[in-house]
């Protein structure tokens, strides 16, 4: 636990360069992000020390807070340290944009959400956990709302905010179920709690809905895609790869010892919540043409993935009992580790293409592999891994979890479970096929063809940090897809499953891992080496240009963001429901000289049909109220004496 106390000084020296006089917003910029960098490095190394010494518990107490690791907290622990290093060491350099723009108040506040985050997981008791987890919610919030001079950014941090403090009142309630059944609210005392049935269901109900609002799930999801575009990017690298994971860890860790008895409906909940996120997620990342709302949108996707997983595992402790439901958690948590590497290298490179053109339009690129070219290969192999190739992490989590729903199916010759796990799977099922397609036009618009405007031509490559810390994310999704054996004891450690159940039929479960690591790094580098001649070697001479009706091809003739995605788009048009607007900017001949512009706007459904009525009934019922607030003293002594009317005469009836 001594490692984790240096590592939080660390951030509080990082916090403390807030009050740095302004001439030395530069020195601060380092200081603060040297000690994020510093300190995520030992929150890793404190971690894998309590790996190595056989998961045992520690814990330290002082009053009634108190801190606490174990297996279950120590893999999100892993992770957390992993995720923020890299991040640290990115916004060494991409935070330097900020430089005259409350540049001392972005370190600041990235040292403090980094440390809200450790201590979230390293709570040992409900106070503690709530405190922290608010603290995260608070320092988030100011993060996303950096940019507070812009108006959408405004409103998406308070959009953010609104949606996390509902989030953390049904947190509150949960806990406070949980410990009203408990001596205490240590986590210890609340794994023995006395809880009814009835009270169980209260408990999961309030759970769910807290952490599915965090993980962003569908239809809770609606801050996700507005908050992360308008963070800075590493910060938006963080918020995806490692705060959502924090809501799996705290799903998991009331679901493991405070409620362990699970009922059926709870898993069927969780199970479809998580398909329907997965397929919604993806199929409006296919949509959208700002960059970080791809990425956004892919998140929803992937916790959907994550929690579909762990809906499978419960359903299968449910109704197959034995160990086997161990596989489907394992593929949560497989794929929530592998998903925070592959996003956190994700929003990294869209940080450096909006730093290398100053922009994240989509439409506007192409042809940025000649000029980012570093950029570029990051880009292509997290493209890959969200995409779910073999060879690369994000394959892997997502081959376990089939096999998971493989397994439900075949536990069950009941209907109704074999009903559901269809539905699921068909949902999984369009979420592979989407999500190759979305990642194909994402890095395909982006960085091959010609350019598309003046800011793709003059685009330039990130410096050194930002590339540094790219190189290394991807070295990790490459490294965890080809060998993802180390990574899967980790997880088995974390839910207490025996590591050669995943062993023992490494080809069922594993497919492409099944070879030898070192073979399949050769089998790559001749690959590569020969790809790599050929390209550099080959002469290409354009003899004749493609015929084109008489003129020369240009880059207005390229597939668009938009255009490459319209068949699925008119598949999916009755969910989607998009608004086309055509107008004539100029029109000199009925027939010819026509100058058209065409618009398009994909509405998110969810807001449309869900929250903006119940955002104007809110509007309507307050202007309503508000007549009734007229400043007038006898007014007010009039409702009380109405009140106290009612009140007698409710008396009256019930004696």
């Amino acid at each position: 636990m001594e490692l984790f106390l240096y590592a939080a000084c660390c951030y509080l020296v990082g916090v403390s360069t807030f009050f740095f006089p302004r001439i030395y917003q530069v020195e601060a910029h380092y200081l603060s992000n040297t000690a994020a960098l510093i300190g995520s490095a030992l929150v890793t190394i404190a971690t894998g020390g309590y790996y190595a010494g056989s998961l045992a518990t520690d814990s330290l107490k002082w009053g009634t807070y108190s801190l606490a690791i174990d297996g279950w907290s120590s893999f999100f622990l892993l992770l957390t340290g992993i995720a923020s290093m890299i991040t640290s060491l990115y916004a060494l350099g991409y935070g330097r944009s900020y430089e005259g723009n409350r540049l001392r108040n972005l370190g600041s506040n990235w040292n403090l959400f980094i440390v809200s985050m450790v201590f979230v997981l390293l709570a040992g008791d409900g106070f503690s956990f709530l405190l922290f987890w608010e603290i995260m919610a608070v320092a988030s919030f100011m993060l996303v709302n950096h940019e507070a001079y812009i108006r959408t950014t405004w409103n998406a941090a308070y959009q953010y905010l609104v949606m996390t403090s509902l989030g953390t009142t049904f947190l509150m309630i949960a806990f406070l179920i949980v410990g009203a059944y408990s001596d205490s609210y240590s986590f210890v005392d609340m794994a023995h709690n006395s809880l009814t049935p009835q009270m169980a269901q209260w408990v999961f109900v309030t759970a769910f809905l807290g952490f599915a609002l965090k993980a962003g799930l569908v239809p809770l999801h609606i801050w996700l895609p507005q908050a992360h575009p308008a963070a800075p990017s590493h910060v938006s690298a963080l918020m995806s790869g490692v705060m959502l994971k924090i809501a799996l860890y705290g799903f998991g860790r009331f679901m493991f010892s405070f409620i362990p008895t699970w009922s059926y409906w709870w898993a069927a909940v969780v199970m479809l919540a998580g398909a329907f996120s997965a397929f919604l997620g993806v199929l409006y990342a296919q949509m959208e043409s700002d960059i970080k709302r791809v990425l956004a949108y892919s998140s929803v996707e992937n916790m959907g993935v994550i929690f579909a997983a762990f809906g499978c595992g419960m359903l299968l402790k449910v109704t197959a009992g034995g160990h086997w439901y161990l596989i489907a958690m394992a593929a949560a948590l497989l794929h929530a580790f592998n998903h925070s590497i592959m996003k956190v290298l994700m929003f990294m490179s869209a940080g450096s293409i909006m730093h290398g053109t100053g922009s994240k339009n989509l439409e506007l690129f192409g042809g940025l592999a000649r000029r980012m070219p570093v950029t570029a290969v990051c880009t292509f192999i997290g493209s890959l891994a969200l995409a779910a190739i073999p060879l690369t992490c994000g394959f892997n989590g997502e081959w376990l979890a089939l096999q998971g729903f493989i397994t439900l199916a075949r536990s069950s010759s009941a209907h109704d479970i074999r009903l559901l796990t269809a539905i699921a799977m068909i949902l999984l099922g369009f979420t592979g096929a989407l999500a190759l397609g979305c990642f194909v036009r994402y890095f395909g618009i982006a960085f091959l063809g010609r350019e598309r405007s003046e800011i793709a031509a003059h685009a330039h490559e990130s410096d050194k940090f930002m590339l540094s810390a790219m190189s290394i994310s991807s070295v990790l999704v490459m490294a965890a897809g080809i060998y993802p054996m180390p990574l899967m004891d980790l997880v088995a450690q974390a839910i207490g499953a025996n590591t050669r159940m995943f062993t023992a039929n490494q080809a069922m479960w594993w497919g492409t891992s099944a070879y030898s690591p070192i073979l399949l790094l050769v089998v790559l580098a001749i690959v590569g080496g020969v790809v790599y001649l050929f390209a550099s070697t080959a002469k290409y001479e354009v003899k004749e240009v493609t015929w084109n009706c008489g003129t020369d091809p240009t880059a207005r003739q390229q597939y668009s963001a938009i255009g490459f995605s319209k068949p699925v788009r008119r598949a999916f048009d009755y969910i989607l429901q998009p608004v086309r607007q055509r107008s004539y900017i100029r029109k000199d001949h009925a027939y010819f000289g026509r100058q058209l512009e065409y618009k398009l706007e994909l509405p998110d459904m969810i807001s449309r049909k869900l929250y903006q009525p119940v955002q104007k009934y809110f509007v309507v019922s307050s202007a309503f109220l508000r007549r009734l607030q007229q400043g007038s003293v006898r007014l007010y002594v009039g409702y009380v004496m109405a009140a106290m009317t009612v009140v007698l005469i409710w008396g009256a009836v019930i004696k």
